[in-house]
């Protein structure tokens, strides 16, 4: 595996999964964004997910030569893209069925990386 591109892949789908958050999510924080305006805004502010999402599958699949990489290890950098922001920004905290969550999240990412097949 080249990990070079891995990291890359990887920090790019961290970025869209971060953008998509804030995106989806600012309307909790700050009622304008459920305004019509608000609405426009993230709209035009999630389109740069989308090129986190085309470059990060990119770099990964250049990385791992599998698309079932590439999907499996972008679910799993959004899942923990959601709980550091989660986390921060609406104070929610992580119990016993969103922490086994996060392991499985975990397992998934450490399966894609290290079990190796031919």
């Amino acid at each position: 595996m080249n990990w070079k591109l891995f990291w890359i892949g990887c920090g790019w789908f961290a970025i869209a999964q971060s953008i998509t958050w804030f995106t989806s999510n600012m309307q909790l924080i700050y009622p304008w964004f459920k305004t019509t305006k608000g609405i426009g805004a993230m709209v035009i502010a999630s389109m740069p997910a989308t090129v986190g999402y085309i470059l990060g599958t990119r770099y990964l699949y250049d990385a791992t030569s599998t698309l079932w990489s590439v999907r499996l290890l972008g679910f799993s950098m959004g899942v923990l893209t959601f709980t550091v922001w989660t986390y921060w920004l609406m104070k929610e905290g992580i119990n016993m069925k969103t922490g086994v969550s996060l392991l499985l999240s975990l397992v998934i990412v450490l399966l894609q990386v290290f079990w190796k097949y031919e």
